[in-house]
C-alpha cells in the first residue's frame, strides 16, 4: 500500500475514506497540499452518511466508487486500512489509486492552534478529563499546552543530545559530560573499526533510540546500521507535538560506555520549577524488565506515586544516593532561569554525569496517581501568558 507522500495530482479528484478524526488529518494534509483538488468523503458508518465534514457530503463507497471511478483514494483509519483496501479493491478501484494515510504527514502544515485541537482530543481521551487552555491545573495539563506553544531555539538546542553537550560544559564543566566518541549524519558513516569494543551508540533528536554495545566482536553490524538509520528517519514531533525536536537536525553520537553504570543502573531526575527541584525521581534499571521507579519530594521523603506506563513501584523506596545535594546542586544550575524542566543525571561510582534536560516528561501523555501528584506538580508551574 503506498504512502500519500507519493500521491501525485494531475487533474483527479480525492476521496478521503474514514470520515472521523482520522479523515479531518487527512483532509487538512489534501487540502493544504492539492488546494486546487476537488475533495469527497466516504464512509462505512451508515448514520454518518450524508452528513457533512469540512463542507463536503460523506456518501458511502459503493456511491464513491460509482460517482468517482478514476479517482485517488486516502485511507484514513489507524485501524481497519487493510479492509478498505480490499473492499475498494473488491469494487474495482486499482492499487495505483489507493494511498493510506497517517497523521504524522499533515502535522508540519498545522498551525499552533490546529496541533493543539487534535492533541487535545487525545489527552481526553487518555485521562478521561477536559482539557481547557484558560483553565490548566495539572502537570501533564500544562504540558499539553507547553509542549505546542512555548518551543523555542534554547529548547530545540538543550533537547538535542549532541549540542546539549557544549552547553553544560560552559554552565558546570566538562567533567560532568560523557565523553564524545563520534558523530554522525548517517549510519553508514560509522567507522566500527575506530571505536572500542564497549561504546554506546544514540539519536540526538528523540528519545528511546539507544543502543548499548557491549561486545563490539559479537554485534551484527548490518542490523544495527539498519535500525540506526531508521531511528534518523524517524520524527519524534510526530509522536505528540513536542516540538522543541522539530528543529533538530538528526545524527547519530557515539559515548563511552560507563562500565559502573551498565552493571546496576539508577537514573536520577530532578522536576525543577524556576530553578529549583521540587521532585525527585529514580528509576532503576530503565532499559529491562525489571524497571521500578521511586518518587521523592525536594526534602527525599518518599512519595507513593504510579504511572500507568507499566513501571513499577519497588515495596522497599530506594535509598538515598550519597551524592544526592550535589546533584540537587548540578539540577539548579541547569535549570536556572528556567518555569519548568526536568534534568537526568546518573551516579555511577562517585562520578556524576548529565544524562538530558527534558521538557516533555511523557508528553505529558500519563496518568499519575494519585491525581493529587498531577495537581501538586501543576501548582509548582508558573506558565506565561496563554496564547
Amino acid at each position: 500500500m503506498k504512502s500519500i507522500k507519493e500521491l501525485k495530482l494531475v487533474d483527479v479528484k480525492i476521496v478521503i475514506f474514514g470520515a472521523g478524526d482520522f479523515g479531518s488529518c487527512a483532509y487538512l494534509y489534501c487540502s493544504r497540499a492539492f488546494p486546487q483538488t476537488y475533495i469527497s468523503f466516504c464512509d462505512n458508518n451508515k448514520d454518518r452518511q450524508s452528513e457533512r465534514i469540512q463542507g463536503c457530503e460523506i456518501i458511502s463507497p459503493k456511491k464513491a466508487v460509482c460517482l468517482y471511478p478514476k479517482a485517488a483514494y486516502v485511507l484514513a483509519s489507524a485501524d481497519y486500512a487493510e479492509e478498505m483496501y480490499i473492499q475498494l479493491s473488491q469494487m474495482g478501484i486499482l492499487d495505483e489509486q489507493i494511498f493510506l494515510f497517517a497523521k504524522e504527514e499533515c502535522y508540519h502544515l498545522l498551525t499552533l492552534d490546529e496541533m493543539w485541537e487534535i492533541n487535545k482530543k487525545g489527552y481526553e481521551q487518555l485521562t478521561h478529563r477536559t482539557l481547557d487552555k484558560r483553565k490548566l491545573n495539572t502537570y501533564t495539563e500544562k504540558m499539553q499546552y507547553s509542549k505546542i506553544y512555548d518551543a523555542d531555539g534554547l529548547r530545540t538546542r538543550l533537547t538535542d543530545k549532541y549540542r546539549v553537550k557544549e552547553w553544560v560544559k560552559e554552565k558546570i564543566g566538562e567533567e560532568y559530560v560523557v565523553p564524545l566518541l563520534g558523530v554522525y549524519k548517517n549510519a553508514d558513516e560509522i567507522d566500527f573499526d575506530k571505536l572500542p569494543e564497549k561504546f554506546v551508540l544514540k539519536a540526538n533528536h528523540g528519545c528511546g533510540m539507544n543502543y548499548i554495545v557491549k561486545d563490539k566482536e559479537k554485534e551484527d553490524i548490518t542490523l544495527l546500521r539498519e535500525e540506526l538509520q531508521k531511528c534518523l528517519e524517524y520524527h519524534y514531533m510526530d509522536l505528540s507535538f513536542e516540538l522543541q525536536y522539530r528543529e533538530i537536525q538528526p545524527c547519530i553520537i557515539a559515548e563511552k560506555y560507563i562500565e559502573e553504570f551498565h552493571k546496576e543502573s539508577y537514573d536520577y531526575k530532578f522536576f525543577c520549577f524556576d530553578g529549583k527541584v521540587q521532585m525527585i525521581m529514580i528509576v532503576k534499571n530503565i532499559e529491562q524488565e525489571d524497571a521500578a521507579r521511586c518518587f521523592y519530594d525536594a526534602d527525599f521523603h518518599f512519595v507513593p506515586c504510579e504511572l500507568d506506563d507499566g513501571v513499577r513501584m519497588p515495596e522497599v523506596p530506594f535509598k538515598k544516593p550519597a551524592s544526592l545535594e550535589k546533584m540537587v546542586e548540578i539540577a539548579e544550575q541547569l535549570s536556572e532561569g528556567m518555569d519548568q524542566v526536568r534534568v537526568d543525571l546518573y551516579a555511577p561510582g562517585e562520578n556524576i554525569y548529565f544524562g538530558e534536560m527534558t521538557f516533555t516528561s511523557w508528553g505529558g501523555n500519563v496518568n499519575i496517581t494519585p491525581a493529587e501528584i498531577d495537581y501538586q506538580l501543576g501548582s509548582y508551574w508558573r506558565l506565561g501568558d496563554i496564547r
